[in-house]
């Protein structure tokens, strides 16, 4: 059989100079609707759900602060209780009592 191809291209692979098609990119019209709803009403939402929220925030605000002010002064009570205990050769009731504290 005789090859027309050059000598360099293989039988299996030909040499192909056909142009690829680019897709046309057409811009993006936003489209207004002709019909408006008469009825429609905005409703709020999470309005009352936001509001109630900053109130019962507002409401248990002094109650948070008294149980930060007052944690730390207990943690260090509970703390010096399990040094003693260290220091008197008891390191397992020391244990307990620091990991029970919570």
């Amino acid at each position: 059989m005789y090859n027309n191809f050059k000598a360099s291209y293989s039988p299996s692979l030909l040499p192909v100079n056909a142009q690829i098609p680019q897709p046309i990119i057409e811009p993006v019209v936003a489209q207004i609707p002709s019909v408006v709803p008469v009825n429609a009403v905005a409703q709020p939402v999470g309005i009352i759900a936001d509001k109630s929220l900053e109130i019962l925030a507002t409401a248990l605000d002094p109650v948070v602060q008294i149980l930060v002010a007052i944690s730390f002064p207990i943690a260090s009570v509970i703390m010096v209780g399990a040094c003693f205990f260290f220091m008197l050769g008891n390191s397992e009731k020391a244990w307990s009592m620091i990991m029970n504290a919570g």
